[in-house]
């Protein structure tokens, strides 16, 4: 009786892939999605747009999470391929940004927010035989860089639209990373 029970929650638990695991994972940001914040990107303009429009558009340093403060040699590392790059290629804000050094000043935003959905065999997800998860979400990154208060150039990159699926097979299951483990604690 006690073995045709376990045997019936198995076979329930088969088919159960709304107890397999998710995550998501969000940068804290005031925009949704991929084009809400390029939207507000675009309406920064170099040489006309000054830092108190750029804080109203959300890119605020000091009031947005997970904004990096760049000098003037990082700036000018992250826009150039290389320092032997023709002087006439060079953007115009990257060239006042050299000749001001220290007054220039970079912002490297980075924002996602992703989601991971595992789906598919609730028990050879849990003995972990086959994992298969969905990836979904967005990423957006800017780069703009300030002197004396005025954007004076401005770079962005990013993913639109993620989506990605990732399996992984154990053929032992359970079993599959004993022997390394073992092999540790030996060593």
């Amino acid at each position: 009786m006690k073995f045709l029970s376990w045997l019936l929650a198995v076979c329930l638990l088969m088919g159960c892939s709304s107890m397999l695991p998710s995550s998501k994972r969000d940068v804290v940001t005031r925009w949704n999605n991929f084009e809400e914040a390029k939207q507000s990107f675009d309406e920064i303009v170099p040489y006309f747009t000054d830092m108190e429009k750029v804080r109203e558009l959300g890119f605020d340093p000091f009031d947005t999470p997970n904004v990096q403060i760049l000098n003037q040699s990082q700036v000018i590392r992250a826009v150039l391929p290389s320092p032997l790059q023709e002087p006439t290629t060079i953007p115009q804000g990257i060239v006042d940004c050299m000749r001001v050094q220290e007054e220039c000043v970079g912002y490297l935003i980075e924002l996602s927010r992703t989601h991971r959905q595992r789906d598919g065999n609730f028990l050879l997800d849990f003995m972990n035989f086959r994992r298969h998860t969905q990836i979904t979400g967005w990423k957006f990154g800017a780069l703009i860089v300030v002197i004396d208060n005025v954007v004076v150039y401005k770079q962005w990159s990013g993913h639109p639209r993620i989506e990605e699926a990732e399996t992984d097979r154990n053929p032992l299951g359970p079993l599959q990373g004993v022997g390394p483990s073992i092999l540790d604690k030996a060593f």
